[in-house]
């Protein structure tokens, strides 16, 4: 990815017009896409377009009567696609490239076909788009849209696919045939996506995955995109706009929305804004922070809740924060850091090739004093009674505290480092009860965090069914 052209944004910066869910993660490669304007709502004759939206309307100034997704759909493409980042995507319908940029920016390798990458001006401005955004390496554009190149792409690269987008197929019958097609072509654990489901032709492959006894479900959008899944993984979270007031249409009624509660969405908001300058973490991990630790409260799992890496405090208050309204028993978050920095880190620990102290979070970083940090943000949200800061290396605080922690209902392993990491899940795995959630922030980022976990996992002989956050962090529950 180009770092200097793909921004990471917050929601507070989105442009006038743009909405994007609660807990997604945004980026925006506006710059990868020089000839993108906003086209007028009320004058723009798009088919399927739902004009009482007053979301920006996205289109390529060379050719406007067909629309990019919306800056809320790209967002739920770029989000899914993290749970199968470094796997096989294939997305059908490509245009000028947006959604594609979307999905390879999380990391999938990208099949795309579509019959318009034969005009030498397309295929020359997606190109030059996914080059600007740094991923065209992990993209493979096929020029056709005939069902039958599915199967023969397939067999020609001896491959299925994990994530399948089906876009710009609403004419006729060619979206159930590209669903009965791709069907027999996903991995056992996979998602389909559809975009445009405001077309009941769209909606029938939908409903044939349906028939096929696959999962579904609907986001509510301004095109409606909707999505099957199989296996044991579950689809990003979304919340409406909740500005709009939308209905459902008629060949849509049977279907789940996804949908937050606007108690939830505004209580969320409410903590991050607080917590937002003590913490690194990105909306989308600390929204599945929240998400977790709510569910083990109103579940009731016994157990403390423990943070191995807590920096300045943000991600432990927020934490804390959702002890305090939900839990049904006495809790403590026992938040365990150095507090003086990052501890040496050893050869294995890498990012991208580039040894963890070259790369300016290396040892010494990070520093974050208590009395100005934690317990800062701890007192602003009146949760310093549940807090308790425990300062020092974990190879040696951890020991220390395990009988004092107890059972443990939740842990947040934010080590980083190999040794770190091996250090949190040596001393307090087996202190994690059964049906209790454990979040690992750096599994996608450094080489040895995810090595780290691996070895843990042969050595307890266990199968961990890691969950994809983002690009980086998973979750798994102690089975």
């Amino acid at each position: 990815m180009n770092k200097e052209t793909i921004e990471f944004i917050d929601r507070t910066l989105l442009a006038d017009g743009d909405y994007v869910s609660v807990g997604l993660e945004i980026i925006k490669p506006d710059k990868c896409f020089p000839n993108m304007i906003v086209e007028d709502i009320n004058t723009s004759d798009l088919h399927s377009l739902k004009h009482e939206i007053p979301h920006n309307l996205y289109v390529d100034k060379r050719e406007t009567d067909v629309g990019f997704l919306s800056r809320d759909e790209a967002h739920i493409l770029y989000n899914t696609a993290h749970k199968f980042r470094d796997k096989k995507a294939l997305a059908i319908g490509c245009w000028y490239g947006w959604s594609v940029c979307h999905l390879a920016l999380a990391g999938v390798k990208l099949d795309v076909i579509d019959a318009l990458l034969v005009r030498k001006d397309i295929h020359e401005s997606v190109t030059n788009s996914l080059r600007c955004a740094g991923v065209l390496d992990s993209v493979n554009l096929v020029s056709s849209n005939i069902p039958q190149i599915i199967e023969e792409l397939a067999e020609q690269l001896q491959r299925k696919w994990s994530l399948i987008f089906i876009d710009g197929t609403n004419e006729a019958i060619n979206p159930l045939n590209y669903a009965i097609i791709c069907e027999q072509l996903a991995e056992t654990e996979a998602f389909i996506l559809f975009n445009n489901l405001n077309s009941p032709d769209v909606t029938q492959g939908l409903d044939y995955l349906k028939q096929k006894g696959w999962n579904t479900m609907i986001y509510q959008t301004r095109q409606i995109m909707g999505v099957a899944w199989r296996g044991n993984i579950e689809p990003v979270q979304h919340q409406p706009d909740p500005n709009v007031n939308w209905s459902v249409p008629e060949h849509l009624q049977n279907y789940h929305v996804s949908e937050l509660s606007s108690d939830s969405v505004n209580e969320f908001m409410e903590i991050i804004t607080a917590i937002r300058p003590y913490t690194l973490l990105g909306e989308i991990r600390l929204f599945s922070l929240y998400s977790l630790a709510k569910k083990i409260c109103i579940e009731d799992i016994p157990g403390n809740f423990v943070e191995c890496g807590s920096y300045k405090g943000g991600a432990a208050a927020l934490l804390a924060s959702v002890i305090k309204r939900y839990s049904l028993r006495p809790r403590l978050l026992y938040a365990c850091d150095t507090f003086e920095g990052m501890p040496e880190p050893t050869e294995i620990d890498i990012y991208n090739g580039i040894p963890a102290n070259e790369t300016g979070f290396g040892v010494g970083t990070l520093k974050a004093p208590i009395g100005e940090n934690i317990q800062a943000i701890c007192q602003l949200l009146k949760v310093q009674d549940i807090v308790v800061p425990v300062k020092g290396l974990f190879a040696n605080t951890l020991p220390q505290y395990k009988s004092e922690i107890g059972n443990i209902a939740f842990m947040h392993a934010d080590g980083d480092w190999y040794e770190s990491t091996m250090d949190i899940f040596n001393t307090l795995y087996d202190s994690v009860v059964i049906n209790g959630m454990i979040q690992v922030d750096d599994y996608g980022h450094w080489d040895g965090c995810q090595k780290a976990l691996h070895d843990f996992e042969r050595l307890k002989e266990e199968n961990f069914n890691l969950h994809r956050i983002d690009y980086t962090a998973v979750w798994f529950k102690k089975g």
